[in-house]
């Protein structure tokens, strides 16, 4: 069996801490998307191997979390093989003022969580690579422009072409991760990948692309994913590259 371990892009992002005076910049893991118990059931079964019908697996699951909740509020730990959780108490107690609803409220009710020895042993040496952002010193976005609105850096239509200016944009190379992304602006999930064979139209300094006609209304990030260089032969590995805006789509916002 292989050896787990993380392999984790990341974004840099300025940092808040008052501390930091000098600019640092933290790093800021990117998620890949995010599962619910449904589409953890799925990936279970697309795996093969389990025993277990789908209904007879979501039944299991269902109990042995409904389990754990119902531990964790009768104030008991619960030892899981990804770590511990147990109940705990935000703040400080401070006996003599109970009868104040703002002192009360310091003392949030809140679930600890402490990784387990073999959790702790995969995310010991994580393989992380960094997907850069507003620029770099060869791919990097100047702007997007909505043809079906002339709006620039704010929103996309569905089913209508967008102009992306920059430099190193030429989808040449064959790696299958090229192409623009969008993603999803709260979660930074990937909600479409346009391949650079679906590209409409590429060059060093320009790309147009159609926006999914059934993209959902909302708030999404652009990426571009190129192999593109100075010299006609592609680099061997791609660089990705995100516009520094939110774009929106559909109504969300107005």
């Amino acid at each position: 069996m292989a050896k787990k371990r993380a392999e984790w892009n990341i974004k840099l992002v300025q940092s808040n801490y008052k501390l930091h005076t000098n600019g640092e910049m933290k790093p800021q893991v990117i998620l890949k998307r995010t599962y619910n118990m449904e589409e953890l059931i799925d990936r279970i079964r697309s795996r093969g191997g389990c025993a277990l019908s789908r209904e007879n697996l979501r039944h299991a699951a269902g109990l042995l979390m409904s389990e754990v909740e119902d531990c964790l509020l009768e104030g008991s730990a619960v030892i899981l093989p990804v770590g511990r959780l147990a109940p705990g108490l935000t703040g400080m107690w401070e006996a003599d003022r109970r009868y104040d609803a703002a002192v009360r409220a310091t003392n949030e009710a809140v679930v600890n969580f402490s990784m387990s020895a073999s959790l702790r042993r995969a995310l010991a040496n994580p393989l992380l690579t960094e997907i850069g952002v507003g620029g770099g010193r060869l791919l990097s976005l100047f702007d997007v422009t909505d043809r079906a609105t002339g709006e620039k850096n704010s929103r996309l239509t569905p089913g209508s072409v967008a102009v992306v200016r920059g430099r190193m944009l030429l989808m040449n190379g064959e790696l299958p991760e090229r192409g623009v992304y969008l993603l999803d602006a709260e979660s930074d999930e990937v909600a479409v990948h346009i391949t650079a064979d679906e590209v409409l139209d590429s060059s060093r300094s320009q790309l147009m692309f159609l926006v999914p006609a059934t993209l959902p209304a909302g708030r999404y990030r652009l990426r571009v994913v190129s192999q593109c260089t100075t010299n006609p032969r592609p680099m061997k590995e791609a660089r990705a590259c995100e516009l520094n805006c939110e774009l929106v789509c559909g109504g969300e916002g107005e």
